[in-house]
């Protein structure tokens, strides 16, 4: 531990996205500047961070998909949603096969998803009822996160599968095409892609360390959004993912630009929540949809806000250039 630091274990989704992200919160020292020390742990989904944090762990899970944390606590598990995160996907579901151009085709085929109720198959599921396909048509196929269902699409191994918006620009190089209807930002713009959840013993117990975690999570989400963060990303990006070409990483960081996904706030929208929570219920994942205040506190996000806006000016100004 680095002396002095408070010990925290997150909880992130190995993605592509994640482990980029999370390279250029190291480095830039987001994490000690407000006086905690990370100790991370990746899942390939939002029901494996459900479980470990259920078991004591880990302290909170951030950057991951909420689905399952809303069906946990629909059972009366302890948990409570603390923060948003990236409230627009940067998933689109990519196919090689050229009789596949639109999600109508998938019937009869196997898709590459996640934890059967996790983010991947909770996207799909949601895009195929919004042009009145029936889910049940579909051969889901449970294979891992994103980059693992890519993996999968580009070995043949599924008809169709996952990828992340550093495919959207290189789909030529990869050989595959994404269908006309499953660019997922576009198609599902209020879908809430991730959160931050945790467990409610944790919240009482270590509320200040987790403010202070959800404070570096704000820095890194501004410097996310700033235009003079190329830079910084690039490294970023090369460092954690050294066998993905910069360009990948380019289109990554202009998704981010041109859309602005992650809640600089830490604030969850609650009409965000009640459109999971929907979801959730037309998936038979969760019976009612509960209010906002039994499913999600916001308090701690609030409080991070505050400890932000008490820091040094010139302490602000740097994680914002």
């Amino acid at each position: 531990m680095n002396a002095g630091l408070i010990p925290v274990r997150v909880i992130d989704v190995g993605g592509t996205h994640e482990l980029a992200t999370v390279e250029l919160m190291r480095a830039e020292g987001y994490a000690q500047r407000l006086g905690v020390d990370i100790r991370r742990t990746y899942v390939t989904n939002g029901a494996e961070a459900v479980d470990l944090l259920l078991a004591g762990k880990a302290d909170i899970a951030v950057q991951a998909g909420f689905g399952p944390a809303l069906t946990a606590i629909a059972k009366e598990a302890p948990l409570r949603v603390v923060a948003a995160s990236n409230l627009l996907t940067v998933h689109a579901v990519y196919s090689r096969k050229p009789d596949i151009r639109r999600l109508e085709d998938l019937a009869g085929r196997t898709v590459g998803v996640g934890k059967l109720g996790a983010l991947t198959h909770q996207l799909i599921f949601a895009a195929l009822r919004k042009h009145d396909i029936d889910p049940a048509s579909v051969r889901f196929v449970s294979i891992g996160n994103s980059g693992t269902i890519f993996k999968a699409l580009l070995r043949g191994e599924v008809d169709a599968g996952f990828g992340e918006t550093e495919v959207f620009d290189n789909q030529q190089h990869y050989g595959v095409h994404a269908l006309e209807d499953g660019v997922l930002w576009r198609e599902l713009p209020d879908f809430p892609n991730q959160a931050s959840f945790a467990p409610c013993a944790v919240i009482r117990e270590k509320r200040d360390a987790l403010t202070r975690t959800l404070a570096a999570y704000a820095l890194l989400y501004r410097r996310l959004h700033s235009p003079a963060s190329w830079d910084a990303y690039a490294a970023a990006w090369t460092t954690a993912l050294p066998d993905s070409g910069i360009e990948e990483g380019r289109s990554q960081w202009r998704f981010y630009q041109d859309n602005h996904p992650f809640a600089e706030d830490l604030l969850l929208p609650e009409v965000q929540l009640r459109y999971l929570q929907e979801l959730n219920i037309s998936m038979h994942l969760q019976r009612s949809a509960l209010p906002f205040e039994v499913v999600a506190d916001m308090s701690m996000a609030r409080d991070a806000l505050r400890l932000l806006d008490a820091m040094e000016p010139h302490n602000q100004e740097k994680a914002a250039s």
